[in-house]
């Protein structure tokens, strides 16, 4: 089934009630409301119930709590860890793979599992190893938590572990260890909850995804285009191969339906080709002497048809139908785990791609920069040429991946390419200092070691920081090339905000 949307009705969208209005409205500056003549009291819900209602919060509470005691109602023995995800928010930018991450509060609205359960992914990976990896499925976020850090924030003077980066409308990441889109909400509604939390509370966030749940009419009413950039995970070009590495994910076509529906409805998109996987080994068009010394000639060379490389126009040119304004790569590291069940699962040797001498025993394996920026190149030229804006994702490939492409970036100032393109982005994790970062850091030695290898960053790439990075001080907190680079400057795209 292609479609799951039902009839958009604009007349019972969620209406967003300014919370300065309401303190306004009290002659003692206190939030006052009428209680909402429901209530829930059951193991878990009565629990829930009892803590939203206890924050006298303006936040019209329409969720039914239930659903977490049906879920915990299946399981004669409760799941080791229960049924409710404990972890709302995660700042992730002391570590050392992602002190440059531009959008590094993450929040999951599903934990332990991921019914897209992708081959490749680093997240099944390790919570397979925990024994947690939808044993038996994934869980909801413990949402009342959610809605009581979201009230603490924006209805009182109080402080939390997370008030001061709300207040500051640092955006939030949805989907980042599952994904927070997958069908199971349309049943239980929480990621649906949450968007209307956001939109309430008027706070900025970017949806990483691969379901097209997140198109769907309930949705979109639950969000709003000034606060929301929508990010779609396109692996490859491949409708048979992406059924078998992401075997619980939405079709490609879906997922293209999806985005051009979201652009339609005045929503900044961006397609991720995010892991991009290289259709030949590496070396095979940087390096074909070290491709013939290990398989004989080129034409040997195995080929994995997951993204088509020859079929690049092809894919550009579906993503110019479906109102697509940015994509963006982000080329494949994998672990051995990873490599083995890709191998299995599409009868090749995968691990084969790789040269060599990146295929330390304790190390992911990668390919080299030079094959890497030839995709990129190839890639950004062919967006060029069609009016689609180009950035990339250096995650999982070391920080030097951060600097050494921004070349090639429409959007100078933000790799996500939604600073200056949303109109609520007003900042992004950058400018979360390291005393911040310190202090969500389980591990102070690595963060430490984190903050040391972005110093040496510094002074090796000073001069992409400057050339890009330089401060105007007529708009405060952003930067000289953010003027050039927003979509007032892009091509126009059918259906773009103007």
């Amino acid at each position: 089934m292609e479609s799951h949307n039902l009839p958009i009705d604009r007349e019972s969208e969620t209406k967003v009630i300014p919370i300065r209005r309401i303190l306004d409205s009290s002659s003692s500056g206190k939030i006052s409301h009428q209680r909402p003549k429901r209530g829930f009291d059951g193991p878990i819900s009565g629990r829930m119930w009892e803590k939203v209602t206890e924050l006298n919060s303006a936040y019209p509470d329409t969720f039914n709590w239930q659903i977490y005691d049906d879920i915990a109602s299946r399981y004669e023995q409760q799941p080791r860890g229960g049924v409710v995800f404990k972890t709302t928010f995660k700042l992730i930018n002391h570590h050392t793979s992602c002190t440059q991450c531009h959008y590094a509060l993450e929040l999951d609205t599903y934990g332990r599992g991921c019914i897209h359960d992708c081959t490749y992914c680093y997240a099944k990976e390790l919570l397979l190893g925990r024994g947690f990896w939808n044993r038996p499925m994934p869980f909801p976020v413990d949402l009342a938590e959610l809605r009581k850090q979201f009230h603490r924030a924006f209805e009182t003077d109080e402080q939390s572990k997370w008030s001061d980066l709300l207040r500051r409308r640092v955006p939030i990441r949805i989907g980042c260890m599952s994904d927070s889109f997958m069908w199971m909400d349309y049943k239980y509604k929480v990621t649906l909850e949450t968007l209307k939390m956001l939109r309430f509370y008027k706070y900025p966030y970017i949806i990483a995804t691969r379901s097209d749940l997140a198109a769907h009419d309930d949705y979109i009413a639950a969000m709003d285009p000034e606060l929301a950039s929508v990010q779609f995970s396109l692996t490859g070009t491949n409708e048979t191969y992406t059924r078998i590495v992401e075997p619980g994910a939405p079709s490609l076509k879906r997922r293209l339906v999806a985005l051009k529906k979201l652009a339609e409805a005045g929503f900044w998109t961006t397609a991720r080709l995010n892991p991009l996987f290289p259709t030949f080994p590496d070396g095979y068009f940087t390096d074909p002497q070290s491709v013939t010394t290990r398989f004989g000639s080129l034409a040997n060379a195995p080929r994995f048809p997951l993204f088509e490389i020859d079929k690049l126009d092809e894919f550009i040119e579906d993503l110019v139908n479906h109102k697509v304004p940015t994509l963006m790569p982000g080329f494949v590291r994998l672990s051995t785990f990873a490599i083995r069940a890709i191998s299995k699962s599409c009868n090749l040797d995968f691990g084969s791609f790789f040269k060599p001498e990146y295929c330390k025993k304790s190390d992911d394996r990668h390919y080299s920069d030079s094959e890497i920026a030839y995709y990129y190149k190839l890639i950004q030229d062919k967006c060029a040429r069609r009016g689609i804006r180009f950035t990339t994702c250096y995650i999982g490939n070391g920080e030097k991946d951060y600097y050494q492409y921004q070349d090639l970036w429409t959007n100078k100032t933000d790799c996500c390419d939604a600073l200056g393109n949303v109109p609520r982005f007003a900042t992004t994790s950058q400018s979360i200092d390291w005393n911040t970062r310190f202090q969500f850091a389980t591990n102070k030695t690595l963060a430490t070691a984190a903050l040391e290898q972005e110093k040496l960053h510094k002074v090796k790439y000073k001069h992409i920081l400057e050339k890009y990075h330089t401060k105007d001080t007529s708009r405060p907190g952003l930067t000289t090339a953010l003027k050039s680079t927003s979509r007032t400057s892009a091509p126009t795209q059918k259906g773009e905000l103007k």
